[in-house]
Formats: C-alpha cells, sequence, structure tokens
C-alpha cells in the first residue's frame, strides 16, 4: 500500500466519524424530546397550586396547632375576665401565618371578620372525627378565568371506627394577590357532619 493511498483514506475515515457523532447527537436529542413532550403535564397554573395548599390546610382536620391556638386565645379571654372580644396578638398572628399566605388581603379580612377560620378544625376535634384529604382536581372557569371550581375526595373517620369516603366541591375566586373568597358547594349533609358531628 503506497503513502498516498493511506492518506487518501483518512478523510473517509474522518466523514465516517462525524457522520456517527451527528447521528448519535441526532438520536439524543430526538429521544430527550420526545421524554419531555411525555412527561409535560398542563401548563403551570399557580392559581390551582395555592387552591390546592389551602384546601389540604383546610380539610386535613384536625390540625394540632390550629387546636392549641384556639385553646390559647380561650386561655387569654379567661385572663381578660371576658367572654368576646378583640382577639389576643398571638392569635392574631397564628391566622395570618396560616391563613394569609393563601389569600388576597381583602379575602383574608372577610374570612377573619366572619368567623370562617379554623372551623373544620375545631369541630374535628369537639367531636372527635378525623379527615384526610385523598385527591382534588381543580379546573378554570372558561367563561371567568378568575373563578376556579374544586372536587376534594376525604377520607372521613369518627371515634376511630370505619372510614367514610366523602367528596366537596366548591369554588374559589382568585385575584392577582391571592384567593378572595372560596366557598363549599353540594352535599350540605356532608358539611354538617364537618361542622357540627351530625
Amino acid at each position: 500500500m503506497s503513502h498516498n493511498s493511506r492518506w487518501n483514506r483518512i478523510p473517509f475515515v474522518t466523514k465516517r466519524i462525524s457522520r456517527g457523532k451527528i447521528g448519535v447527537a441526532i438520536s439524543f436529542v430526538l429521544m430527550c424530546l420526545i421524554l419531555g413532550g411525555c412527561s409535560q403535564d398542563e401548563p403551570h397554573d399557580k392559581n390551582k397550586e395555592l387552591i390546592q395548599a389551602y384546601l389540604e390546610y383546610d380539610l386535613n382536620t384536625p390540625n394540632k396547632g390550629a387546636i392549641k391556638a384556639q385553646n390559647d386565645l380561650w386561655k387569654w379571654f379567661e385572663e381578660q375576665k371576658q367572654e368576646s372580644g378583640p382577639l389576643s396578638k398571638e392569635y392574631n398572628a397564628y391566622l395570618k401565618d396560616n391563613y394569609g399566605p393563601y389569600f388576597s388581603e381583602s379575602g383574608y379580612d372577610q374570612l377573619v371578620s366572619r368567623g370562617q377560620t379554623l372551623v373544620f378544625h375545631l369541630a374535628a376535634d369537639k367531636y372527635d372525627y378525623q379527615t384526610t384529604v385523598s385527591k382534588i382536581d381543580i379546573e378554570q372557569s372558561k367563561d371567568t378565568p378568575t373563578n376556579y371550581y374544586f372536587t376534594v375526595n376525604i377520607d372521613y373517620i369518627k371515634n376511630g371506627k370505619d372510614k367514610i369516603n366523602a367528596e366537596i366541591t366548591g369554588i374559589a375566586i382568585l385575584r392577582p394577590d391571592g384567593i378572595e373568597q372560596i366557598t363549599y358547594l353540594r352535599d350540605k349533609k356532608m358539611l354538617r357532619m364537618l361542622i357540627m358531628g351530625e
């Protein structure tokens, strides 16, 4: 084999290697695109995440921190020798820390003024039941984008007896700075059971 014929083969080998590398690179990119396309969920919606986080806090009951905060408030009222009135600074701070992150400023003020905080937690403690969220579905309204409809599946256990699977539905109205209003709908019997232990 002549010296020239050896050098003539080198470009061929180089081209062959280059084509091989390009093929591998293209295959890698295609696999990434395919896997990325398959694993990509629906568009990221921070409002849905916010609503879900709040529902998990409100409906996983009872919450020990909530019960302690309420008991501390009763003790504070006793020390002040009053049955009601302005809330203690500690209790206000607890509500702000646990509800404030989910709600708009006006939504939070309405929630507190209407006494809609800790309702399920206090009832669960009083009537000796426990609820655990098992699934949450949230859909944005097509007609009114600020409205989100939700369905929450919960497991309900009273006095340590058999577990009941229940469903709670509702609507959350969103503002740029958080939830403006949240309302539980339909199954009034289930809501009465959660609030009044019936």
